[in-house]
């Protein structure tokens, strides 16, 4: 993919309408385990929240059962169509819409929490810094965000990071609140990978700047479990 937003979508879609969900490396079927020990642990302040690039909608439709107002957005209309049934076959209330995740179209402030389950990292380099500032802006002051992406323990590649990276991307609009490494088992290839995963919490508004020092979450370790997107 050259990196556009409309070579983007069209790269997700021929995924969608190609291979049927148990096919897809990323889809589960199931809530991410770090989502659903973020909600049981109450980590997640009960509100109005996004799933971004929500795929067929898993993530959200959890969400969406444990009580919250929620939120989604993918750049494949295929994606969001199959993920608008499912959520109408198990009854949860779910605003779907196909979009661009690095052009948000919501009201400043408008989310107490963003859950990003392998988003960020298919955010072409140039994009990144938009897609930062973007999240920031809709996030509720003291909002938090959860991402999750690729580790730089698979190899090298533009879109796997170091635990460095990731404080140098978000540090100006974001206070990183726990860090933790992780390794899954994709459902389809049976491939070993690597992630990071990153709960922080949005800066006070107009005054986004570097950490002065070091955050102090501390790097933890989790067994292999399911594929991530």
């Amino acid at each position: 993919m050259s990196g556009s937003s409309e070579d983007v979508k069209w790269g997700w879609e021929s995924f969608y309408r190609k291979y049927a969900p148990d096919r897809l490396p990323w889809e589960t079927g199931k809530p991410d385990s770090n989502l659903v020990e973020l909600v049981e642990k109450g980590k997640i302040a009960r509100g109005r929240v996004l799933d971004i690039c929500s795929g067929l909608g898993t993530q959200t439709i959890y969400l969406a059962v444990q009580g919250f107002e929620v939120y989604g957005i993918d750049i494949s209309p295929t994606a969001v169509d199959m993920a608008k049934q499912r959520c109408r076959k198990k009854g949860a209330v779910c605003h779907l819409t196909a979009g661009d995740a690095a052009n948000l179209k919501y009201p400043d402030g408008f989310f107490t929490f963003i859950f990003d389950r392998g988003c960020f990292h298919h955010i072409r380099p140039q994009r990144r810094e938009r897609f930062i500032k973007g999240l920031h802006r809709v996030l509720a002051e003291g909002g938090r965000y959860f991402m999750t992406c690729f580790s730089w323990r698979n190899g090298p590649a533009w879109n796997h990071f170091k635990v460095s990276d990731i404080r140098g991307y978000f540090s100006k609009h974001f206070r990183i609140l726990e860090t933790r490494e992780e390794s899954f088992v994709e459902n389809v290839s049976g491939r070993k990978l690597y992630f990071l995963s990153f709960l922080m919490e949005a800066k006070k508004k107009g005054n986004a700047a570097p950490e002065s020092s070091r955050d102090s979450s501390t790097l933890k370790r989790k067994p292999a479990t399911g594929g991530k997107r």
